[in-house]
């Protein structure tokens, strides 16, 4: 009978030296995103530098620089990964106009296509994503000037979930591995409906006490790492 342990570490997820080098098998997370108002301030405290572009209406540079704190987690990852593991994170995309930027140059800041840009660039594969659709309950599903044409927006409803993986495809070696796989297998209806390239739930909200600590809880519900811990992960790791 295998025998397990948890662990809980609390810090930054910059610096996770305390996690041996190739020790974990899957990585499931959703970082704060960058360019959404409220994670502007832990972004300042990281980089002042993001506090003058943002002041400077340069979203895009503000975005860059966050992303580059963003990715001292991502070298962890990599680092921490066993060959054939994987790293499945959860980014939605920011729609956002600047204080002191024309009028009308409201955008979208692309979080999603930047990490993707940078787990290639540290030699991650890259597999096929799932969207989750995280529809409002909002009557107006649009953004802008009503019936107008050329000023409404489409209504951002979806967050990306991406998956990659550290090397090539894992292999079961001995018996003790292929057992425990065979014993980690999930349902069939299971498989259909997880393997889905669309995800349809809503989010989550905590039950906090505090409503400053439940406007910043960013909780993701519970059946999105319950899928993806399934999915990529097997008793024992």
């Amino acid at each position: 009978m295998l025998e397990y342990y948890h662990q809980i570490f609390i810090g930054d997820a910059r610096e996770l030296n305390q996690v041996p080098d190739q020790s974990v098998h899957l990585v499931v997370t959703s970082p704060p995103y960058p360019m959404i108002a409220m994670w502007d301030e832990p972004f300042h405290r990281l980089n002042p530098e993001i506090r003058d572009r943002l002041a400077a209406a340069d979203g895009q540079e503000a975005l860059e620089l966050m992303h580059r704190e963003l990715d001292k987690v991502w070298l962890h990852v990599r680092r921490v990964l066993a060959h054939g593991g994987f790293a499945c994170i959860n980014i939605g995309d920011a729609v956002r106009k600047i204080d002191g930027s024309e009028p009308g140059r409201f955008r979208l800041y692309s979080n999603h296509s930047r990490v993707l840009k940078k787990l290639i660039e540290l030699g991650f594969d890259v597999l096929p994503p799932v969207l989750w659709r995280k529809q409002t309950n909002a009557p107006n599903k649009f953004m802008g000037s009503g019936m107008l044409p050329c000023g409404a927006y489409v209504t951002l409803e979806h967050e990306h979930i991406l998956i990659f993986r550290k090397g090539g495809k894992r292999v079961f070696r001995t018996p003790e591995d292929r057992d425990l796989r065979r014993e980690s297998a999930y349902f069939w209806e299971e498989r259909n409906l997880w393997f889905s390239d669309i995800w349809n739930f809503k989010g989550t909200r905590q039950d906090l006490a505090h409503p400053r600590l439940r406007d910043r809880s960013a909780a993701f519900p519970m059946e999105l790492p319950y899928r993806l811990i399934n999915m990529y992960s097997q008793k024992g790791d």
